[in-house]
């Protein structure tokens, strides 16, 4: 596909970084790559200190439809919002700073715009990809077809690796407050989609780099403290049910303990267990992991040798 000659780029794709300059040159030439090359990059630095906005400027100074943003550090919400504000695309992209698009991504999100009538939300599925491996995630078992708040109820399949129509009057942004820094992801969709709808296409274009250094495997007290505050502010900023609010309560209560587990705090891990039980009744998942907790990792990892 050719450039278009409108003055104004069909897409937006906004990249907040802060400090991952070994990522982001991937990403970025994953984009330049796209068979459908009618779009803008804006890189919204998030007052990174690895030289980040000197190496973008000199590497892809031949690029006019590169834009790079500054902005004092403030998180991704702050960052991927004011990206938003300057973009002139009809359709703005998010995607993270170590992420990577495969090559027919645009065209294939701007086939299915055509197709819907040009959709307020829209998604193709991912990928991990871990030590040039990659593997199915959790959203590649759902159908296509459209999706509202309840997909997330029990967490986010999403990522955030989700294109927006710009003009949209009924669009919440992302959440700057720092307390739920690396939730606003999760927040955004489910305040959005309350009232709204978003169109997953059955198609994985996106590759989410599983490295050591992503947000979702750092401290995990963090992440668990995160979590609950999320929730709070759900609970008081969406209109949800007796019910939904329970599913919503038993999911924050099993993702902390998956979370104290990896940080081996095992008794810990068995009380949240117990919490998800009592709000939302017994489920497989919460058992295979209360057995895990009773048997403990060195066990665990025994078996899990013996069975390879």
């Amino acid at each position: 596909m050719t450039p278009s000659t409108e003055a104004l780029p069909y897409f937006s794709i906004v990249i907040p970084s802060y400090n991952r300059i070994r990522f982001l040159p991937e990403t970025i030439d994953s984009i330049l790559k796209q068979t459908c090359q009618d779009f803008e990059i804006l890189v919204v630095d998030d007052g990174s200190t690895d030289h980040t906005p000197e190496i973008i400027r000199n590497r892809y100074n031949q690029f006019p439809n590169l834009r790079l943003i500054e902005q004092v550090n403030s998180e991704r919400g702050t960052a991927r919002n004011n990206g938003f504000r300057l973009a002139k695309g009809k359709y703005v992209i998010f995607i993270d700073s170590d992420d990577m698009m495969l090559p027919e991504h645009l065209e294939t999100l701007k086939a299915y715009i055509d197709q819907l009538k040009q959709p307020r939300f829209i998604a193709t599925k991912f990928l991990f990809l871990r030590n040039g491996k990659t593997r199915f995630t959790k959203i590649n078992s759902l159908p296509e077809g459209w999706y509202d708040y309840k997909l997330f109820l029990s967490g986010n399949p999403m990522g955030c690796n989700v294109c927006v129509r710009r003009d949209n009057p009924k669009l919440h942004l992302f959440e700057e407050d720092r307390r739920y820094a690396i939730k606003e992801d999760w927040m955004f969709f489910l305040q959005n989609l309350r009232h709204q709808q978003l169109y997953l296409i059955n198609k994985s274009t996106i590759l989410m780099n599983d490295h050591d250094d992503r947000s979702m495997r750092s401290d995990h007290t963090i992440i668990i403290q995160k979590t609950n505050a999320a929730v709070e502010w759900l609970l008081q900023k969406v209109n949800l049910s007796a019910e939904e609010i329970r599913q919503l309560q038993a999911h924050a209560a099993y993702f902390s303990a998956i979370h104290y587990y990896i940080d081996h705090r095992l008794d810990a891990a068995r009380e949240q267990l117990r919490q998800a039980s009592r709000i939302g009744g017994w489920k497989r998942k919460y058992l295979v992991l209360y057995v895990k907790c009773l048997m403990g990792h060195q066990v665990v990892e025994q078996i899990k040798k013996l069975r390879t």
